[in-house]
């Protein structure tokens, strides 16, 4: 089961997505649990409720409450980092506004079929990778730490340190072969730490500022790779890096 939200006050636009991913159900072999909100009003009444979500299709302009206000509320107050938000808009004239929110994507009106598929597919592989584990070993014993809640590696001295969401570990080791183990989505910034993209919350030219408020240097042989990785994580023309 997979968790679909749309959010939009244009009816006919619901409907219509809501049609396509039920027809991409069969060829994903997933079964989709679809619901809809035709405002933020009542969208954010049901998330404090309770209503939990794999995926939120986000419409930016809605009349009160807007999309980027919505996903200020699911990113800040429900603290939920989990829920994949895909902006989208018949404008393109956002930017930094969307990138603390950490979208998956933003989609230009109308959304094409191949599109669709396209972000429902990635975000499931995503779902997968998140459940995956990062293994070290301290004396003989061997420790196991989900990959969705790490922020970052940092080295000091010959150890390891694991930035958690909920505090931190350590273990003796070099990030080099940290580095080897991790999936896609990690990234190294400086000889002390490796990042997890999902969690950088602002991004400039000199450092990273991670969404527990540390703020880490990237280092001017990386700067140049970052910028560009940073760029393609963010998959779009719109997510302008300054």
């Amino acid at each position: 089961m997979y968790r679909v939200g749309i959010c939009d006050d244009d009816k006919v636009l619901c409907s219509l997505l809501e049609e396509q991913i039920q027809e991409l159900s069969a060829e994903f072999s997933v079964k989709f649990d679809i619901e809809v909100w035709y405002s933020g009003e009542s969208l954010e009444c049901d998330l404090k409720k309770g209503a939990g979500l794999d995926i939120l299709f986000l419409d930016i302009e809605l009349l009160q409450k807007n999309g980027i206000e919505i996903g200020a509320f699911i990113r800040d107050e429900m603290e939920d980092t989990e829920t994949h938000i895909v902006y989208i808009s018949s404008k393109q004239g956002y930017a930094m506004e969307l990138f603390k929110m950490q979208p998956l994507e933003f989609l230009v009106k109308p959304i094409s079929a191949a599109r669709l598929k396209e972000v429902l597919e990635r975000s499931m592989k995503r779902k997968k990778y998140a459940g995956s584990c990062f293994e070290y070993q301290r004396g003989s014993r061997i420790f196991r730490v989900s990959i969705k809640e790490i922020l970052y590696f940092m080295s000091m001295d010959k150890k390891v340190l694991i930035i958690k969401k909920d505090g931190q570990e350590e273990f003796y080791g070099k990030l080099k072969n940290v580095m080897e183990q991790l999936p896609a989505g990690f990234l190294m910034i400086h000889q002390s730490y490796v990042i997890h993209q999902g969690y950088v919350s602002e991004y400039s030219y000199e450092s990273i500022k991670m969404m527990n408020g540390d703020v880490l240097s990237v280092s001017k042989p990386y700067r140049k790779e970052v910028r560009a990785k940073i760029k393609q994580y963010l998959k779009g023309k719109m997510y302008n890096v300054l």
